[in-house]
């Protein structure tokens, strides 16, 4: 599988290449264009390149409105299986936008994913599992192995696709395995830090940054659960 990764530049997005790129070496495409445009556009396929459509999943990193709208419409009967758009800041995709592009993308037999954050991506489509299940992205698994009530080791099964997952894991190795690991991932995760917005969701009441945070306590206090069981 191919990804293609269309972007407005920022370090978000150097995270998210360097992990993927990493995980899967060579199956990684990436394309620019301009982060500041006029609010409407004459015509918004002249502002995407022209190769946008080769790969088997485009990851579409903070776009423009329109952009993002006509990028089902012009690789549509293509290559493209799926568009994976995550939403990091409220502000980057708005509910009604996110309906026109789930429109667009299935009118042109293409899956679409609204991850918010990135991390809390689901494989529900089959394109869009098969990408997590190359490329070990998604919402948070890891398996602990516990000895001498300390962690060992940590295997991170499926993780956040800018690398924080892996970074909280390999920290846990060698803390206790009470009942504080979790909070102590949650440390960890604004050390790393995670790039996830403060502004509030309407949509939740609370920031996407403290969705990530959830996610990632809840599943290290899941994975600490299945050690105990098994030891």
């Amino acid at each position: 599988m191919r990804v293609e990764i269309i972007h407005v530049g920022g370090h978000y997005f150097g995270r998210v290449f360097a992990h993927l790129s990493a995980v899967s070496p060579g199956s990684v495409d990436v394309y620019q264009v301009p982060s500041s445009l006029p609010p409407v556009l004459d015509d918004a396929s002249e502002y995407l390149p022209s190769e946008l459509g080769a790969g088997d999943v485009i990851i579409a990193i903070n776009l423009h409105p329109e952009l993002l709208l006509e990028i089902p419409n012009m690789v549509g009967g293509g290559s493209t299986r799926a568009l994976i758009a995550p939403i990091e800041d409220p502000n980057w995709i708005k509910p009604g936008l996110q309906r026109q592009v789930t429109q667009a993308c299935a009118s042109n037999d293409i899956e679409s994913a609204f991850p918010k954050p990135f991390c809390a991506l689901d494989p529900g489509t089959p394109a869009v599992a098969e990408f997590c299940d190359q490329f070990r992205t998604g919402k948070p698994t890891l398996r602990l192995r516990v000895e001498g009530g300390e962690v060992a080791a940590v295997e991170v099964v499926r993780g956040s696709p800018c690398g924080l997952t892996d970074f909280v894991g390999e920290k846990l190795v060698g803390l206790p395995a009470d009942d504080s690991l979790p909070e102590k991932a949650g440390q960890l995760h604004h050390g790393y830090p995670c790039l996830a917005s403060m502004s509030m969701d309407p949509a939740t009441g609370e920031t996407v940054m403290h969705a990530s945070l959830y996610l990632i306590r809840d599943r290290v206090r899941e994975a600490l659960e299945e050690a105990r069981k098994g030891s």
